[in-house]
Order: structure tokens, then C-alpha cells, then sequence
């Protein structure tokens, strides 16, 4: 199934995305320093019976910015409003790593009701709110040397079993982010109050999946948010297993749209 690709003109940005398909509509959101290409396969393979949207968020991909400090709030309002024009309100959303919070934002700042994280929501060093003195000291190797913390980053999150060629090209194409952009909005994340967005959504009874790599998936996660969203462990690889097993990635997808987060929470076959 073919697809699209358009361009929006939004406040401080011009957002590029793909969009194709017929069905029940679905919205994919990248995590940081990456972009909507990572959600390729899977974009294809849900395009055969559901219309989706791929967003590049600014400073990512093919998008372009003004403004270098973009909050996680912001991003999801720049999300709910290219899935409003595009006639898409309330469609599930689904978010890689950093993507899951702001598909959280999104859904906050619109009327849907479903969120899908893959990989996402789950890191205690990262989630919830950090630490002012936590904060510094993770930006730090960002501001001294970005492509190196960078590529660091990605061969602890991709883990030993993942191929190293593959590792080493998402890497060397996250660490082509502008290192300003990169650092503030890494900070941002870093900032974001989880704990409080979620209080949000439950109150609007949002419904939140979260597929976790098995490997990177701490116990200690599931004691402090199992109930408070669905925490499915996986075993498809390391934090980019959507580009690793994007046929088996698609269909976790389908079976939480399916199936909603009451029976999420017993893991799928893999």
C-alpha cells in the first residue's frame, strides 16, 4: 500500500509525514534523535489494513525548526494538530521510546483515548521527572562530545544481540541531530512529569500499552507503574526492535488496538 508524504507549517516548525492506507487510522511518533524511516516496515505492513500516519517531530528527519526549546507538552499539541487537519481525531497513537510520551501529550491535549509504547515509559533513569542534579549529569556527555554519547547510548540500548550494523547506522543517524536541539530537547524529556500526565489520564481514562523490550525491562518498573498502564514484555530484540521485527512489531500493535488494555497486560506471543 503506497503513501504519501506532506508538510505542515506549524508554529516554530515545518513537520514532514507520511500518511497512506485504508481503515481504522493509527498514528506512529519516533523517539528522540530518531525519525518516522525507523517506523518504515511496520508503517507498511499496518498500511494493509489501517490508515497511518508516520510524523517526523522538529529537529527530526525530514522536519525543519525555529525554535530550538520544544517541551514534551508542545510536541503533542504539534501532533494532535497534524492528525486534526488530517481529519484523524482520536486515532490510537503509538510512540517509540521518547514517542510514547509525547503520544501520552497528544492524547492529552485532544479527544483519543489509546496510546501503545513501544519501549517506552518504562526507564526509572529517565521516568518520572528527574532531578535537577540527575538531569546535569545525564546531559553532560551530550553537551561535551554528541555523536559519542550517542552512539553509546544506542549500543547499550540495542544490547549485544542486535546486529552491530544495524546498531551503528541508527546510531550514526541519531547523532546527525543538531547537538543544541538534540541536548534541550533531551533535557525536556528528562523534565517531563510522567507522574502528573498520567493522574491526567487516568482521570480521562485513557487506556496505555507499553510493549518493553525483555532485556532492558527492570522489575523494579513493573512494582511502580504495573498499575498504573499495561507493561507487556517482549522478546523481539533490544530498544529498536521495531526496526529488528517490524512484521511482529505491527502485530503487537494490532492486537493491543484489538483487544485494549485489560488483556494487553497477559504478554502476546512473541
Amino acid at each position: 500500500m503506497t503513501c504519501e508524504t506532506r508538510t505542515r507549517e506549524l508554529p516554530g516548525a515545518r513537520v514532514a509525514y507520511d500518511i497512506g492506507g485504508d481503515g481504522p487510522p493509527v498514528v506512529l511518533i519516533h523517539g528522540w534523535a530518531c525519525r518516522r524511516a525507523d517506523f518504515a516496515g511496520v508503517a507498511a505492513d499496518l498500511r494493509r489494513d489501517h490508515r497511518v500516519i508516520t510524523i517526523d517531530l522538529p529537529w527530526h528527519g525530514d522536519s525543519t525548526a525555529t525554535a530550538l526549546a520544544w517541551t514534551l507538552d508542545d510536541l503533542g499539541a504539534l501532533v494532535e494538530a497534524i492528525v486534526a487537519d488530517e481529519g484523524m481525531r482520536g486515532a490510537p497513537l503509538v510512540g517509540h521510546s521518547m514517542g510514547a510520551a509525547v503520544a501520552l501529550e497528544a492524547v492529552l491535549a485532544g479527544e483519543g483515548h489509546r496510546v501503545i509504547g513501544l519501549d517506552g515509559l518504562t526507564f526509572m533513569h529517565m521516568y518520572p521527572k528527574q532531578s535537577a542534579d540527575r538531569q546535569d549529569a545525564l546531559l553532560q556527555p551530550y553537551r561535551v562530545d554528541f555523536p559519542a554519547a550517542v552512539h553509546a547510548l544506542c549500543r547499550r540500548a540495542c544490547g549485544p544481540d542486535t546486529d552491530p550494523a544495524l546498531t551503528e547506522r541508527i546510531a550514526g543517524r541519531m547523532a546527525e541531530m543538531d547537538p543544541e536541539a538534540g541536548v534541550r530537547m533531551l533535557g525536556a524529556l528528562l523534565e517531563w512529569d510522567m507522574d502528573t500526565a498520567l493522574t491526567r489520564a487516568d482521570a480521562l481514562g485513557v487506556d496505555i500499552t507499553v510493549f518493553a523490550a525483555r532485556p532492558l525491562l527492570a522489575p523494579e518498573v513493573e512494582t511502580a507503574y504495573g498499575h498504573r498502564f499495561g507493561i507487556v514484555p517482549v522478546d523481539l530484540g533490544g530498544h529498536f526492535y521495531l526496526m529488528e521485527r517490524p512484521a511482529e512489531t505491527a502485530g503487537l500493535i494490532r492486537q493491543a488496538l484489538a483487544e485494549g488494555t485489560g488483556t494487553a497486560r497477559a504478554a502476546p506471543g512473541n
